[in-house]
């Protein structure tokens, strides 16, 4: 998924973990040239939609943590 925030681009998703069987939710944050200014996981979780939620979330929060970096 794909979502503007404040001037950046978010890029979320959800990848299987095949010997756990959580879902580990990724998101990366792009600046305005397409650069990634920051990636990471959230901690796993057993649902999909929820680990891709947590993903998005964490990085609306990253963003507004931090708005000097853009």
């Amino acid at each position: 998924m794909n979502a503007d925030y404040k001037g950046y681009c978010i890029v979320t998703g959800s990848e299987r973990d095949d010997p756990s069987g959580s879902w580990n939710g990724r998101y990366r944050i792009l600046d305005d040239n397409g650069m990634v200014v920051y990636e990471s996981f959230v901690e796993p979780m057993q649902d999909e939609h929820k680990a891709h939620e947590a993903a998005d979330v964490e990085a609306r929060a990253w963003i507004d943590r931090n708005p000097q970096e853009k």
